[in-house]
């Protein structure tokens, strides 16, 4: 099936992070005005003159977002390299691009490649010292890019920013990742080889170093098909440093035409999470190995978002789980002894209550209660309530 950007969020970093966070969090953040983005100020920059950048427009059939992205970039005012590649679409992406003349580096694909494929067209044209990749369906906030290039530093290979959700009409609303959820914190390298995942955002909340791509694309096309940045963010912070900042960067814009929306078998949307991560671990193990550096013989193991898939593949299609000899209880077992950094007694205890119910509670009740936290709309009220109470008050955020 033709696809050629990022799932919002199938599983993210990666297919499952973005995925999950937006479906815990959309109820409530959508309805929930923040101030803008801070406006940018002279002599703001840590480091006198911005770096060079290339903006990599990856577009699939979003004719119809497409202007706000392009327009959102050219706003900045930063000299960026603009460069607009169309996956094949069937709509009016390439007639919309045709329009903006030499504004834009256009890139027509030959054939359907997917996520990953568009990222290398992109790449091979990419001059910049600073590289962005930018989903047709997203924008840029006013002053976001270009504070985002004020934090550039030498030697640092991965930038990290919130974003603003916003609707079909550009509409902005909450924060995405939540506030509480903090972005890169530790020794990620570390966390990478031991539990195969950090806390990032998706494609249109990272700036990237052309430094540090160097040594990791061209990218698999085929096996990254969707999320192609769950592959950057799983092995850039192995060969550098990363930098987290709590500013908005971009908006995500949440719509009807997003994949990931569209999956409602809930079991088969798990294994395409899983195999997105199969792929990433051994991403991980390759460039560890390059490098000298130890990497935990199961990486899965302690991914919560990854135990959460397995856990979701085995309530809905136990005869499907591409794991074999997995059990509800081993997962139960395995997401008990992981211990996230940053992370509140609060959030601990409920955590440990969650998974606990996962493993005692029948199958038709547990079923139900993954399709609520799969599933923001379906919820009852008294639960939406109860957990917008427990992140507000409580600082209980589940993951």
């Amino acid at each position: 099936m033709p696809t050629g950007r990022t799932r919002k969020n199938m599983n993210t970093q990666n297919i499952l992070q973005a995925e999950q966070t937006i479906v815990m969090e959309t109820d409530d953040t959508m309805n929930k005005p923040l101030a803008p983005a801070s406006p940018i100020r002279s002599g703001d920059a840590p480091g006198g003159d911005l770096p060079t950048v290339s903006v990599i427009i990856t577009c699939y059939n979003y004719g119809r977002f497409l202007p706000a992205a392009i327009d959102s970039v050219l706003a900045e005012d930063v000299g960026a390299e603009i460069i607009v590649v169309d996956d094949c679409s069937s709509d009016n992406s390439r007639d919309v691009m045709r329009s903006y003349g030499d504004k834009i580096i256009p890139v027509f694909q030959p054939h359907n490649q997917g996520h990953g494929g568009a990222f290398n067209a992109g790449w091979a044209k990419a001059t910049g010292d600073v590289i962005y990749f930018l989903d047709a369906d997203d924008f840029v906030l006013p002053g976001g890019l270009k504070r985002g290039l004020q934090m550039y530093e030498p030697g640092v290979l991965l930038y990290q920013f919130r974003m603003r959700y916003s609707d079909e009409t550009g509409t902005l609303a909450g924060v995405h990742p939540p506030m509480e959820m903090p972005l890169g914190v530790g020794d990620i390298s570390r966390q990478l080889r031991e539990q195969g995942r950090f806390y990032t955002n998706v494609t249109s909340g990272l700036l990237f170093a052309r430094e540090g791509l160097e040594k990791v694309m061209p990218i698999d096309a085929e096996d990254y098909r969707m999320s192609a940045e769950g592959y950057l963010v799983s092995v850039l912070p192995l060969y550098g440093p990363c930098r987290s900042f709590d500013e908005t960067m971009s908006s995500y814009r949440l719509h009807g035409a997003q994949n990931w929306k569209a999956q409602a078998d809930f079991g088969a949307r798990a294994r395409k999470g899983l195999n997105h991560d199969f792929h990433r671990y051994e991403a991980i193990r390759k460039h560890a190995e390059r490098q000298g550096l130890p990497v935990a013989a199961n990486l899965g193991d302690a991914d919560l978002l990854h135990l959460n898939d397995r856990l979701i593949s085995l309530a809905f299609a136990p005869g499907e789980h591409p794991i074999p000899g997995d059990s509800i209880a081993r997962v139960v077992r395995l997401a008990k002894a992981v211990r996230p950094e940053a992370v509140s007694r609060s959030e601990i205890a409920a955590r440990w209550l969650w998974w606990t119910a996962m493993e005692l509670l029948p199958g038709g009740v547990r079923r139900q209660l993954l399709r609520w936290k799969m599933d923001p709309k379906t919820r009852p009220a008294w639960l939406a309530n109860f957990g917008r109470f427990a992140r507000r008050r409580l600082g209980v955020f589940m993951r």
